[in-house]
């Protein structure tokens, strides 16, 4: 089947969408045919509004880890300010102070008992963070 006939296939026709489906496999076997496929499915706008999209996700994402550094040595630099919340119009973030985790050493607990479970604690440092969350 042809690349117009494909085009005049009506997609709600069950055995059609078969039709398709068998058509599809055969056709993807070159590079071209791939990249054809793919000019049908991810349409030309789309494309530009996701790449305008992810520049701004990407200037957001930079944006926001400049405030939340600053955030991050305000917060350090002032200790009175632990467990506090600071934000502005509904934008807020949280800080989370390191703090010392335990936990089991997996590959020492496999070689040796369950029961000897405190044995295995080790201790790691935990960074602190800064938590954002946004009310709409």
């Amino acid at each position: 089947m042809s690349k117009k006939e494909l085009t005049n296939v009506k997609q709600n026709d069950v055995k059609t969408e078969e039709k398709v489906q068998d058509i599809l496999i055969e056709d993807l076997s070159t590079q071209e045919a791939v990249d054809n496929f793919v000019l049908g499915i991810i349409p030309e706008q789309f494309v530009k509004d996701y790449k305008k999209i992810k520049k701004l996700q990407d200037n957001l994402a930079k944006t926001e880890d400049e405030i939340k550094a600053k955030l991050l040595k305000m917060f350090e630099e002032h200790p009175e300010m632990e467990g506090k919340t600071v934000g502005r119009d509904g934008l807020t973030f949280t800080y989370t102070s390191s703090y010392i985790r335990n936990t089991v050493d997996g590959k020492k607990l496999q070689e040796e008992h369950p029961e000897i479970y405190k044995k295995m604690l080790k201790q790691t440092t935990v960074k602190s963070t800064i938590k954002t969350s946004i009310k709409y």
